[in-house]
């Protein structure tokens, strides 16, 4: 059995605040309501971070997360899982 899966990418960042914009690889985005915590992966470490807010925007999910609290931080993500 799997035990992590990735539930979709950063893409970009939403707003000054360190809003991560996140292509869900689901069809059912509302599921990331449903987490508490999410892994990012980048560079083939993985990062423990609390989420603090979902919401929605046309297609995307957008993820506020404990500890990325503005646009300089965030930016570092793009790209990540």
């Amino acid at each position: 059995m799997q035990k992590y899966f990735e539930v979709g990418q950063i893409v970009n960042t939403f707003g000054i605040k360190g809003t991560l914009k996140v292509k869900p690889f689901t069809d059912e985005k509302e599921r990331f309501e449903e987490l508490k915590k999410v892994y990012i992966v980048q560079k083939g470490k993985m990062l423990e971070v609390e989420i603090q807010n979902v919401s929605y925007q046309k297609e995307m999910v957008l993820l506020k997360l404990k500890g990325i609290d503005d646009l300089t931080e965030a930016e570092k993500y793009k790209g990540s899982y």
